[in-house]
């Protein structure tokens, strides 16, 4: 790096580059990090600032560390924005909950079908109204999968039968960790081995004291 810009990048984490700064795109040649990336990590780019792309070696771009340190301007719209695993500026957002209430584009994935809705999920981030739980990884987990893993499903969800690809469903799941409502009825459904919810349950001591299907029970 030369002397010149390794000064600016002094600079942008100091906050004292100049108003009319506009060379964001200098980058250390070892990781391609850029001036961008140095400011927005330190809270110092420009309100006018718009070179969301600027991306480091590893496709981690201005907007992805933006959405990580929560400096998005609220305006911002290029959710679409994808890092070398296709993880999109909307996944670091959904991740530390900073999507805008007004945010759609749930199926946005990275290259394992992990969608922007899986990471809101995981993270206990979906907005009251979400429904759309059968959005599916490459292993066939949906959104609803992740939220019965964590205990997040709302108290109206009604899709327990949505399976992964070996036909393990939303309420195997729920059953495993105890979290099937108390008017559950759904004890048949089975995956593609024939393993019942009703066994799920059982497993890990979790039927209602009233049930009595117990030849679903059975190995």
């Amino acid at each position: 790096m030369d002397q010149m810009t390794k000064k600016y990048f002094d600079m942008a984490y100091n906050g004292t580059l100049p108003a009319d700064f506009n060379q964001w795109a200098l980058a250390d040649p070892t990781n391609n990090l850029t001036i961008a990336h140095a400011a927005t990590l330190k809270g110092h780019l420009p309100a006018d600032f718009n070179q969301w792309e600027l991306a480091d070696i590893t496709g981690q771009s201005i907007a992805h560390l933006a959405a990580i340190t929560g400096r998005l301007p609220t305006n911002f719209d290029k959710w679409k924005l994808a890092d070398n695993t296709g993880r999109t500026v909307a996944h670091e957002a959904a991740h530390f909950g900073r999507l805008p209430a007004d945010f759609s584009q749930w199926d946005l994935a990275d290259e394992n079908d992990w969608t922007v809705a899986h990471e809101a999920a995981e993270r206990d981030n979906l907005p009251d109204n979400f429904d759309q739980w059968y959005l599916a990884d490459n292993n066939g987990w949906t959104v609803a999968h992740i939220a019965a893993s964590h205990d997040r499903l709302p108290d109206n969800f009604d899709k327990w039968e949505l399976a992964d690809n070996d036909g393990y469903t939303v309420a195997h799941i729920a059953a495993a960790r105890g979290h099937l409502p108390l008017n559950f009825d759904k004890w048949d459904l089975a995956d593609n081995d024939g393993y019942t919810v009703a066994q799920s349950a059982a497993r890990f001591g979790n039927l209602p004291t009233d049930f009595s299907q117990w030849e679903l029970t059975n190995n």
